[in-house]
């Protein structure tokens, strides 16, 4: 090259994904020819060391001789100059837009009333129809459009009790579905019902054919129920929780499920049917030790396969025998968290994205976290070092005595929306806005891992 070095703008961690993932951690190196085809891959010399300074000049000095070596390499083979510059790709084929051939549609319903009855601000109208795929290949249009509107009054009485429409409408019905819980704090439903249950788990007979599947997650006794065939004359419960549930799903406070479907990722990186439990916790261990403030959340995947379930002894769990979950991965960077939304983004390799209501923040006030699991470590592993975690300090959060803070990422509109308990409101962030402006690891030193792969950045 006639210029050194390369650089190459990886924000989210692409390149990095597609080419270091498991056994080639850092440091690994990569050999590339003109083409940009993978010739060589191999594990740094300095790797296993178990300090920066254990790894002597003579031993990295490897380094130099081995990627010398590989380049000449290709020189000889080619018999020509190596072009930094690739060749310009082929056009990537648009993927056709949604036929009814792919999707079945209902008719839309009629417009919803505007969102603000007075003021001079712009409101909302929505309306909706049923969208159902009819392959496994369909890309189905949006089942939700929204238009803006205009508040018939442009003035707002004093006695208008508010100006905005009520949110159950103006009438509805409340029914008790399912109980027995211990303080739950969140509900959400699984994108895929039988999924993790299957018709047969713990000795008992499910119906995943029949209605959705509910999942609540109770702070009082550190577990997830799960609410089977929801509404149907099979509906049943059963509960779940972690084997070490005193650091992984204690007091669990929120929860959400990663239910994007389609997003072009191959299976084996998909996190589609992952879920993240919040867990309202200083990490005392139950009391039993002094906090320490290495907390955050906790990524469990829903399959049951792979030991992501398991029986007492940590062995893979039988039908009949009693199951807990085993998680995926944890990220420590958020303690006493109360609320927890999935990023439906499609441009990570993975799509292990949640933004995360952080009460602790700098001991003043809450904050927003984005925690990337990136490469989850698997069942069994204890490994925190490729994820990548930013504190957004200018989104100030006031969680007052609130147990639960609900929030959602707008899958179009990447918007999100978080709820205060503090101050009795709702806030919107735009969920790309802002940009790198410090390592966050001196102003908050307690984190998952020290290596390099592991990204810890404040953003503003």
């Amino acid at each position: 090259p006639n210029e050194m070095p390369l650089s190459v703008d990886d924000l989210n961690y692409e390149i990095r994904d597609d080419l270091f993932t498991t056994p080639f951690g850092h440091p690994s190196y990569v050999i590339l020819d003109g083409n940009l085809e993978i010739k060589h891959k191999f594990i740094g010399p300095c790797c296993g060391f178990s300090g920066y300074y254990d790894c002597s000049s003579d031993v990295a000095k490897e380094l130099d001789t081995t990627l010398t070596n590989f380049i000449n390499e290709i020189i000889e083979q080619t018999d020509l100059e190596v072009n930094p510059f690739p060749p310009t790709p082929a056009p990537v084929p648009m993927t056709p837009a949604p036929t009814m051939e792919s999707c079945q549609t209902s008719e839309f319903s009629e417009w919803s009333e505007c969102s603000l009855k007075c003021g001079v601000s712009q409101g909302i109208e929505f309306r909706w129809r049923s969208v159902f795929p009819i392959d496994n290949d369909g890309q189905c249009p949006s089942p939700l459009e929204t238009r803006a509107c205009t508040p018939t009054e442009e003035t707002c009485q004093d006695d208008t009790p508010s100006s905005c429409i009520q949110e159950l409408g103006y009438s509805y019905t409340i029914e008790t579905v399912a109980s027995g819980f211990d303080n739950p704090r969140d509900i959400v439903f699984h994108p895929t019902p039988g999924l993790h249950l299957g018709e047969f788990s713990e000795g008992r007979k499910f119906y995943p054919d029949h209605g959705e599947e509910a999942w609540v997650v109770n702070a009082g006794n550190h577990s997830v129920s799960i609410v089977s065939s929801l509404g149907s004359e099979y509906q049943t419960t059963i509960s779940r929780r972690d084997r070490g549930y005193y650091h992984y799903m204690i007091n669990a406070t929120a929860i959400d499920f990663n239910s994007v479907t389609g997003s072009g990722r191959s299976p084996d990186r998909d996190g589609f049917n992952y879920f993240a439990i919040c867990n309202d916790d200083s990490n005392t261990y139950l009391g039993k030790k002094e906090p320490n403030f290495f907390m955050g959340p906790t990524l469990y995947n829903s399959d049951p396969k792979n030991r992501n379930l398991v029986n007492r002894l940590g062995e893979e769990c039988r039908e009949e025998e009693p199951c807990f979950f085993l998680h995926s991965d944890m990220l420590h960077e958020a303690p006493v968290c109360i609320g927890i939304a999935h990023d439906p983004e499609t441009v990570t390799a993975y799509g292990n994205v949640y933004w995360a209501f952080d009460t602790t923040g700098n001991r003043q006030n809450g904050q927003l976290v984005r925690f990337d699991f990136q490469q989850p470590h698997g069942p069994g592993s204890m490994d925190h070092s490729v994820a990548a975690i930013r504190r957004y300090v200018e989104v100030k959060l006031n969680s007052g005595n609130g147990g639960h803070a609900g929030m959602v990422v707008h899958p179009t509109l990447r918007q999100i929306f978080i709820s205060v308990p503090g101050e009795n409101k709702i806030i919107l962030v735009d969920a790309d806005s802002g940009s790198y402006a410090r390592t966050a690891r001196e102003e908050y030193p307690i984190y998952s891992n020290s290596l390099p792969s592991f990204e810890y950045s404040i953003w503003e």
